[in-house]
């Protein structure tokens, strides 16, 4: 199965790009900057993809809290151009969010179907990609994670 993965040189993106090899393609912003429609179909048009992963994002909490409007266009906008483009290239599509659309008040697990109470710029941007990559395709697939933990990225631990 041939994967596009968008934001290539990011954190899950080199993570992903050493678990699909030769199958996976992880362009850089130069090659399919997701703002510009017509290079992202150009790259599926070159790499005929069966799936995408859309892991670009501005995840920055603190530059989405001084620029909530370059959160919401790439995080919320760019994110369901992208699942419509896939869509109607037929192609599979997976949508990287975060555990942050919830506000953590519940005292336990959350499950997928909890209602979500984005407490800041940055989650309220993923839960507006959310909304709009399934708005779009309605076969994609949204998936929730934490903090990410990989060598070399930024990580607390």
């Amino acid at each position: 199965m041939r994967v596009l993965v968008t934001g290539g040189l990011g954190q899950l993106g080199r993570e992903l790009a050493s678990v699909l090899g030769p199958e996976g393609h992880t362009p850089d912003i130069d090659e399919m900057d997701i703002e510009q429609p017509d290079l992202v179909r150009a790259t599926i048009e070159r790499f005929r993809p069966d799936a995408m992963i859309h892991s670009a994002a501005i995840t920055d909490t603190r530059l989405c809290e001084t620029d909530p409007d370059l959160a919401m266009r790439i995080n919320g906008t760019c994110s369901g151009m992208l699942a419509e483009i896939a869509a109607t290239a037929g192609i599979g599509f997976q949508y990287i969010s975060t555990n942050e659309v919830f506000d953590g008040l519940k005292g336990s697990p959350y499950l997928e179907t909890d209602a979500t109470n984005p407490v800041n710029h940055y989650a309220r941007s993923k839960l507006a990609g959310e909304r709009a990559v399934l708005a779009a395709h309605p076969g994609a697939q949204v998936v929730r994670s934490s903090w990410l933990y990989t060598f070399g990225g930024n990580n607390f631990p």
